[in-house]
């Protein structure tokens, strides 16, 4: 008995894999805008194929991971049905996202708000405030047009649209932008970790201009490449010259120069907007500039690792590394830790400039609540808003190498350290919370909030 028991398992596995199906259709409900052969793009299987039961059992969650992936839909659910004989059908629903949004602008321009509300006072005079009018899906093709109008501290127009597929093979996109900004503040160096702001209450003393067109190809469904061209013309006044004349090397307060941007991806994950399970990477490439007034060579990488541990736990390792050559780089372009999506929780008062960095994160969560808020609405789509609440505990390693200003920047060439618990909030448009108390080695701590939304 115990011989039998061993090798039914396996017994099943061979049925499994040795045993196919036809998939006779496959079935798209739910899509009032997106094209039913965007979606179909992202299922595995192909009608009139034929499969291993295995391989049909397989790619159901792999495909729902796919076009959940896509940032089209709030929910969507890939099984079979009609059964019979040797064929079967795929049915895929999907719950659509509203994809238009005339989104009234607000933002401090600081990194993150506790900069904003400790440094500054919460100062509406460093805010943005103006429209963003964003097409998400405007073909149903998940092409996207954003069109900004934004006034303030700063003035922006901002034009990008970009077409993921634009081939009949559904591999090759393509995107065009257009960004114009003055502001009449600028950050010209840092000292003690810290950005340095000049402002001139009367003028405008930057200036950028910035063209570019862009190409993508996407193999299979977890594998992207994406390269993009640009012009830019930037600009300072003499007075930003003058407190800083390394600013943009050189003693000049012009630069204009092409910058080419090449960046290969791997998702592998089952949301990337925050990864529980799977295994991501990327690469980037950028040349930016080919005279002596500019000329930089910029190499990232940054990989993510996901386990579920045991039900509600998860445990995830990230890191990422850049270095920027040759090591001689006027100020503009030794921008390093403390800007965008690289920073360390317990750090985010401070910056950290350089010309070649690391930096990894450990995080240990536990899912505690998932609540349903029922809206009312008798609507497929929004009749229910689903949230998930995380428990989490973290610790950040970084390091910046810088050969300039090292005195005054203390955090430079040094092993950085922090940790914390937090307690993170996940909803519909990639909407995510980071509510955390943090320390560093400093001997600082407090409470950071951090918010991204997916529009």
């Amino acid at each position: 008995m115990a011989q039998e028991t061993e090798e039914t398992p396996h017994e099943d596995d061979n049925v499994l894999k040795s045993s196919f199906l036809t998939i006779r259709d496959i079935i798209i409900t739910g899509n009032r805008v997106t094209k039913s052969y965007i979606i179909a793009r992202e299922i595995p299987m192909k009608k009139n194929s034929r499969y291993s039961i295995s391989d049909i059992l397989k790619n159901l969650p792999r495909s729902k991971q796919n076009l959940i992936n896509t940032g089209l839909f709030i929910d969507v659910t890939v099984d079979f049905s009609n059964w019979f004989n040797d064929s079967m059908d795929i049915v895929v629903d999907v719950k659509e996202r509203w994809y238009y949004f005339p989104v009234p602008y607000f933002k401090p321009v600081d990194r993150n708000f506790n900069v904003w509300i400790n440094e500054y006072n919460a100062s509406l005079a460093r805010v943005n405030y103006g429209i963003k009018l964003i097409g998400n899906n405007v073909s149903g093709r998940n092409d996207k047009l954003n069109i900004w109008l934004i006034t303030g501290y700063s003035k922006q127009v901002l034009l990008n649209y970009t077409a993921p597929y634009f081939d009949n093979s559904l591999k090759s996109g393509m995107s065009v932008d257009f960004q114009f900004s003055q502001n009449k503040e600028l950050n010209y160096i840092t000292e003690n970790n810290k950005q340095i702001f000049y402002k001139d209450e009367s003028r405008f003393i930057t200036e950028k201009l910035r063209v570019g067109v862009g190409y993508s190809y996407r193999t299979g469904y977890i594998r992207r490449h994406n390269v993009k061209l640009s012009y830019n013309v930037n600009k300072i006044n003499d007075s930003v010259l003058n407190l800083n004349p390394e600013y943009f090397g050189n003693d000049i307060k012009e630069v204009k120069y092409p910058e080419l941007n090449y960046q290969y991806q791997y998702f592998n994950v089952n949301y990337i907007p925050f990864p529980l399970k799977g295994f991501q990477w990327e690469f980037s490439f950028m040349k930016r500039g080919v005279t002596r007034d500019m000329n930089l060579w910029e190499l990232s990488a940054k990989a993510g690792k996901y386990w579920e541990l045991f039900p509600k736990y998860y445990f995830s390792v990230q890191g990422v590394a850049t270095v920027k050559l040759p090591f001689e780089q006027p100020y503009f372009n030794r921008q390093m830790m403390g800007y965008g999506d690289m920073f360390m929780r317990g750090l985010e008062y401070y910056v950290v400039d350089g010309v070649a960095g690391g930096m990894s994160k450990i995080t240990l969560r536990r899912e505690i609540w998932s609540p349903k808020l029922r809206t009312g609405l008798k609507s497929r789509s929004y009749g229910v808003i689903p949230f998930k609440f995380y428990l989490k505990t973290y610790g950040d390693l970084g390091y910046v190498y810088s050969k300039k200003m090292l005195s005054a920047n203390p955090l430079n060439n040094r092993l950085l350290y922090t940790g914390g618990v937090g307690l993170d909030m996940l909803s519909i448009y990639d909407l995510t919370l980071f509510l955390e108390y943090s320390f560093n080695q400093l001997g600082e701590n407090g409470l950071f909030l951090q918010a991204r939304l997916g529009f």
